[in-house]
């Protein structure tokens, strides 16, 4: 249980890292927005809502977490459900079709696309080929690692 525990300090600290470094940055956008692109207010919208949403989401995880560290049998419960063979085996299913799916949906996006508009077009196309890379690269790792 303590590789566990240091694994979990591991995942809090990055997790530390990361929101702290996500709240920065942000900042530092918000006080130099006048030297940036004028922006439609949607995106400004969603830059907030994303920006508030991760940061939720990470006080939420490391909260989670750092009750778990006071209490053993909280530890122990998300040991296990964290090792959970058949959680494992249902993520890899859903992973595996949802893959399946994006691949789909972006070729036929982008083909369609094709006929209306060439930056739509494009940037399907970069986003396709960029998830292509990534699976075939993930693919290669795990067929070497096993």
């Amino acid at each position: 249980m303590n590789a566990y525990k240091e694994k979990m300090r591991t995942r809090m600290n990055l997790v530390s890292f990361a929101a702290a470094g996500a709240a920065l940055i942000f900042a530092g956008l918000m006080l130099y927005r006048d030297h940036l692109p004028v922006l439609p207010s949607f995106i400004k919208g969603f830059h907030i809502g994303a920006f508030i949403g991760f940061e939720v989401v990470a006080a939420w995880y490391l909260g989670k977490c750092m009750r778990a560290r006071k209490n053993d049998t909280e530890m122990k419960k998300l040991y296990i459900a964290e090792n959970d063979e058949r959680t494992g085996l249902i993520f890899r299913n859903a992973s595996t079709l949802g893959m399946s799916i994006v691949l789909i949906g972006l070729g036929v996006a982008a083909i369609v696309s094709g006929f209306f508009n060439a930056n739509v077009f494009f940037t399907l196309m970069g986003s396709l080929i960029f998830v292509l890379i990534v699976f075939y690269t993930l693919l290669i790792y795990y067929a070497r690692k096993l």
